[in-house]
């Protein structure tokens, strides 16, 4: 079965939301790597952790602007609650054996 860019961000968004990050460990790789936009990087571990605690972030609008077997491409709102943080993120994703191998995103903050 091949996972589709919107497939992902659900999971992704369902797992910020519920703190289950199950889901989204089953489709990262072992040797997966979040790139941040600071440029920060977080192992699978790392990432798993970050997803099942941060409850206070909200994705959506999601926006797939090229997807085929190897990578993702696209952009999705987000809002943290408090209002610090909001704005859109553009993501680049790269798959291998049908799982996802690296996520890489670049947010622009809105202030409101």
């Amino acid at each position: 079965m091949t996972i589709t860019a919107v497939q992902v961000l659900e999971m992704w968004r369902d797992g910020f939301a519920s703190g289950n990050a199950d889901p989204v460990a089953e489709i990262l790789t072992d040797d997966f790597l979040f790139v941040g936009s600071d440029g920060a990087t977080r192992s699978k571990e790392e990432t798993l952790q970050w997803v099942s605690t941060t409850p206070e972030l909200v994705m959506s609008d999601f926006e797939v602007l090229y997807e085929n077997e190897d990578v993702l491409v696209g952009a999705h709102s987000v809002v943290r609650s408090g209002g610090r943080g909001n704005g859109t993120v553009m993501f680049f994703a790269r798959k291998e054996i049908g799982k996802i191998s690296y996520w890489r995103v670049q947010r622009s903050t809105t202030t409101e």
